[in-house]
């Protein structure tokens, strides 16, 4: 996983058995990279002939929200070594929902089998979420830049009218909500329906504990003292983003919500048939 950061663009969530319960710090060397052995599991198709691919994705996403965590853990199937755009175009060419945020969140908080979610979790999930620089409103557009093995990319949105001039806020979108169009040369433009899209109001300017989104898992409001029902931002200090939501498991990091990740980076995603 890359992270788009000062020093080479890696984060290390670290903390000592003796720490403080609000201790949490950043370093320079990053585990994020690590991939355990994936294994894929049996996936049933929930009943939704007749429907529109994306009623069919609100229904299964629906459908994973109302499963107990131990159950979503055998439907849905795990590929590694993905960056973002091979995990898109392998949702679409095989029909199949982007598993987002908050379900693995639930997965990672909840279940406490390590050996699954060591080798399993290290994954772009299928929410895309959009913010300016801590107390920045957002204009007509937001472009979001990275350079990654020389190579520079970029993303763009026109930010609809209605979320113009705010600030401190955070725009979701749900996979298979969005499009991203290719322009050439990487750069690319976000498409959506705007009423598809979530604005998490007061998002965390800080990376620290908060309380979470209910709806999407995104952290937001002042910084808390870590508890069972905080989560660790991990944003970009100074600059806008827009890309996915990455979730890992190893030590700490399986409440970490990372938001400041270079989507050309190779990853994984969980999928699920819809």
């Amino acid at each position: 996983m890359r992270i788009l950061a000062a020093n080479n663009g890696h984060l290390v969530a670290s903390k000592t058995r003796d720490a403080r319960p609000d201790t949490f710090t950043l370093a320079a060397d990053s585990r994020f990279r690590r991939y355990g052995p994936i294994d894929k599991h049996e996936a049933r198709q929930p009943d939704v002939t007749g429907q529109s691919f994306a009623e069919r994705a609100r229904k299964a996403s629906q459908m994973l929200r109302s499963m107990d965590p131990e159950k979503v853990k055998q439907v849905i199937e795990f590929h590694r070594g993905l960056n973002f755009f091979e995990a898109l175009a392998l949702a679409k060419r095989e029909g199949k929902l982007i598993v987002p945020n908050d379900i693995h969140d639930r997965i990672l908080t909840e279940t406490t089998d390590e050996q699954y979610l060591r080798a399993n979790h290290s994954v772009w999930t299928g929410t895309l979420v959009i913010y300016e620089a801590p107390d920045k409103k957002f204009g007509k557009n937001v472009i979001f830049s990275w350079e990654h093995n020389k190579v520079k990319y970029s993303f763009s949105f026109n930010v609809p009218e209605q979320f113009r001039g705010k600030a401190n806020c955070a725009l979701v979108i749900e996979h298979p909500d969005f499009e991203l169009m290719a322009l050439g040369d990487n750069r690319y433009e976000l498409r959506v329906d705007e009423r598809s899209v979530h604005q998490v109001e007061s998002f965390a300017k800080e990376n620290s504990w908060h309380r979470y989104d209910a709806e999407t898992g995104i952290p937001h409001g002042e910084a808390v003292k870590e508890s069972s029902d905080a989560r660790h931002l991990w944003r970009l200090k100074d600059s806008s983003y827009l890309g996915p939501v990455a979730r890992d498991y190893y030590f700490d990091y399986r409440r970490v919500v990372g938001l400041g990740n270079w989507p050309s980076g190779g990853y994984g995603v969980a999928l699920w048939p819809i």
